[in-house]
């Protein structure tokens, strides 16, 4: 049957200006409407292809690669003992398959260092995220992109990774710190995010005095903030003792306050790492007690009964870090007044001085702290900023990628970024072993004021261990470690000296070849666990360059999650069942482990995750 005619479709008039019978009944014929209807189908199915192979796609991130940034499929834990939260990931508990082979027990939070029970706990999905295809369709990606390709052992696959070498750099990592250059002449560069707003963003926890663990305090176990006073220019700590006369520490607020007075007081942070013996035993105030160096732990691998017990890989000294406080200045009582914010790293000390009567911030460097007679401060860049007179100032001070950064008033409207230019970078000394100083490694001080700070809360960077496997090496070769894991480095990180000996002896640096003009070079932020480019076995495809990704194996630019995971509540904040896992049933058809639920109801968005990927 034909279509109705274009007349009869008009619904026009007979010579009365009635319709006609003919044309009020005039309908479309049933098979016509069908086909439509597919039609119109076809045709949306056809726009969402396309729209998912140019412009964009959603995936979920099934393990912990890219953490903290990203999450796979992970567990969310409040520790008992300090209510810190964190993540864990839990992707080690499926295998390949997707069954349930093993449980967790217990993780360490990055916090406190208690041990938490966990096996009960529920667990939850990767982050669901958004990605834009669009840009490298007509432009090329930029270093530091999150990116999503085909990973190259397995074109099936896709992974999800940061981007941090381009095309013809050779790639060298070195005490977790990325290097590149472009000709063999040339030395090697290292590797800054050139936005450091984004570099801020990728920091990771050290200590949040906000939540202390009150029990451990209780038991005698030391504040990881005091006030001290250099009684000498070397010695333990650097010559720093404990200073009761200056500082007041109200444990109640978590802050410290101080009167105005002529001369600078300080207050330092010490690394006090407790075992699970501590928190078992007394946790008395030993005097001889050693704070640590600061290393490269990461809380959301740190469990028992997945994989292996990754309980103490944290082995790598960590001299990158980032200082963040509120300063609440009650009366400014001399035009000298000032408030310092200090960083050690190695033989260099770094500073921050803001003239807290004009506003001026000055960045200083000195170049040995071993030698009483060494260089006075240097100089290196000066910039206006918001710390003028009394008021309330948050403030991040951060030493990352051989660069100086200040962040000032940071909220979601403004950056807060102070702008010191090319003068806040710097090469770093020969001498990169780490120091005494390095055991109190980052402080305060203030003088001509009134004043209260809180907040405190001492980060790091990513560290990137130089693991590698070389490009000549056979298809099943071992990988080899920045260093070996027989060699005890995590056993003297109370002693610099030994530690900055046994790495010497026995670390080593990852440099890999050349990349090709259309290939690129790619790292998960969780260094200690992720499968990138550092370790690819090339098995399958037996590629001149191993740790290679080729530009056709792109697909797009991560830019935002969408669906971190809902957060159950009822029923004590754990919802209720709705599927159990499915578990790995052995020979005799019993389950392989105890299961638990997958998915639970009811739930409300984290709305508070939904966020742009830096």
């Amino acid at each position: 049957m034909s279509r109705p005619s274009s007349t009869a479709a008009s619904g026009s008039k007979t010579a009365t200006g009635t319709p006609s019978k003919a044309q009020t009944v005039a309908k479309v014929p049933p098979q016509d409407a069908m086909r439509e209807t597919l039609e119109s189908i076809a045709f949306a199915f056809v726009l969402a292809l396309l729209f998912r192979t140019f412009v964009a796609e959603a995936f979920v991130i099934p393990t912990g690669s890219m953490a903290p940034t990203l999450f796979g499929r992970n567990k969310d834990i409040v520790c008992e003992e300090c209510h810190f939260k964190y993540e864990v990931g839990a992707s080690d508990e499926l295998d390949d398959d997707g069954y349930l082979v093993r449980r967790l027990d217990e993780s360490i939070c990055p916090n406190c260092r208690h041990h938490n029970k966990i096996r009960d706990l529920p667990v939850f999905k990767g982050d669901r995220i958004l990605v834009n295809k669009f840009p490298y369709q007509i432009g090329n990606p930029d270093r530091w992109d999150v990116i999503v390709f085909r990973y190259p052992e397995d074109m099936q696959k896709n992974y999800i990774k940061r981007l941090v070498g381009l095309p013809g750099e050779t790639i060298r990592i070195s005490r977790g710190d990325v290097y590149a250059r472009k000709n063999d002449k040339d030395p090697f560069e290292i590797l800054r995010k050139q936005n450091p707003n984004k570099q801020k963003v990728l920091q990771q926890l050290v200590y949040d005095d906000r939540k202390p663990p009150l029990n451990l305090l209780g038991k005698g176990w030391p504040e990881r903030w005091a006030p001290m006073q250099k009684s000498h220019p070397v010695g333990p700590l650097d010559g720093w003792v404990l200073d009761e006369k200056s500082w007041k520490h109200e444990t109640a607020t978590r802050s410290f306050s101080i009167e105005p007075g002529d001369e600078a007081k300080w207050v330092r942070y010490r690394h006090f790492v407790p075992d699970r013996n501590d928190w078992a035993g007394s946790a008395d105030n030993d005097p001889d007690r050693r704070p640590q160096l600061i290393t490269d732990f990461c809380g959301y691998n740190n469990c028992t009964g997945g994989r292996s017990l990754n309980i103490g890989d944290d082995r790598f000294w960590v001299g990158d870090l980032t200082l963040n406080c509120t300063v609440e200045i009650a009366s400014v009582n001399n035009a000298q007044a000032e408030l310092v914010l200090e960083l050690n790293e190695g033989v260099r000390r770094y500073r921050c001085r803001i003239d807290v009567s004009t506003g001026k911030a000055t960045l200083t460097r000195n170049e040995d702290l071993a030698s009483d007679t060494g260089p006075s401060e240097v100089e290196m860049a000066t910039a206006q900023t918001p710390v003028r007179g009394p008021g309330t100032y948050t403030i991040a001070f951060a030493n990352v990628d051989d660069r100086l950064c200040l962040w000032v008033n940071c909220n979601w409207l403004n950056s807060g970024l102070i702008p010191f230019g090319t003068g806040a970078e710097f090469i770093a000394p020969v001498n990169r072993r780490p120091q005494e100083a390095d055991l109190v490694p980052a402080g305060f001080s203030a003088s001509g004021m009134k004043a209260k700070v809180s907040d405190l809360v001492l980060q790091r960077d990513i560290y990137y261990r130089a693991e590698s496997v070389s490009n000549e090496a056979g298809r099943n070769s071992w990988h080899e470690s920045e260093v070996p894991e027989s060699i005890g480095v995590h056993d003297v990180l109370s002693d610099p000296n030994e530690y900055g000996n046994m790495y010497a002896r026995h670390s080593r640096e990852a440099t890999f070849r050349a990349l090709g003009p259309d290939d690129f070079f790619v790292m998960g932020d969780n260094s200690p666990r992720s499968q990138d480019s550092r370790l690819w076995p090339n098995e399958k495809r037996h590629a001149a360059n191993r740790h290679a990704v080729p530009r056709q194996a792109l697909l797009g630019k991560a830019f935002f999650i969408y669906w971190p995971h809902g957060i159950p509540f009822l029923n004590h904040g754990k919802g209720f069942k709705l599927i159990n896992h499915s578990p790995y049933r052995g020979q005799n058809g019993e389950p392989a482990v105890e299961t638990y639920p997958e998915y639970v109801a009811p739930f409300y968005p984290q709305w508070w995750r939904w966020k742009r990927i830096r």
